[in-house]
C-alpha cells in the first residue's frame, strides 16, 4: 500500500499544470505584446480564445493521467501495466501540449516578427 492519496496526487498535478498555464498565458498574451516582442492582432485574440479550453483541459488531463498511472502501477495486473502506463503517459503528454499551446503560438509570432525584418 502507498502512503499517498490518489486524489491528492491528481489535485497536486492539476494545480501545478494550471499555475504553469496561467504564467504562460500572462507572459504570452500580456508581457510579450506589452514589450512589443509580438504584435497584437486578430490572430492573437483567436489564439487566446483557443488557449483557454486547451490550457484548462490540459491541466485536467495532466492531473488525471498522473492519477491513472499511479493507480495502474499499484492495482493492474503485471501483463497490462506497460500498455496502461504508456496510455497514461500519452494522456499526460497531450495535457502538457495543451498547457504549452500559448507559448508555442507566441514563440511562432515572435519568430515571424524577427524573420519579417
Amino acid at each position: 500500500m502507498s502512503n499517498f492519496s490518489f486524489d491528492d496526487l491528481w489535485r497536486k498535478d492539476f494545480l501545478k499544470g494550471l499555475i504553469l498555464w496561467i504564467v504562460i498565458e500572462i507572459v504570452s498574451f500580456l508581457v510579450l505584446p506589452g514589450l512589443g516582442a509580438i504584435q497584437q492582432s486578430d490572430r492573437l485574440k483567436l489564439w487566446f480564445g483557443l488557449s483557454i479550453p486547451l490550457g484548462i483541459g490540459g491541466a485536467i488531463l495532466l492531473g488525471g493521467s498522473s492519477r491513472f498511472v499511479a493507480i495502474t502501477n499499484e492495482r493492474a495486473a503485471s501483463g497490462s501495466k506497460t500498455l496502461l502506463s504508456l496510455l497514461g503517459q500519452f494522456g499526460g503528454s497531450i495535457g502538457i501540449a495543451g498547457i504549452l499551446f500559448p507559448f508555442v503560438m507566441a514563440a511562432g509570432e515572435f519568430l515571424a516578427k524577427i524573420f519579417d525584418k
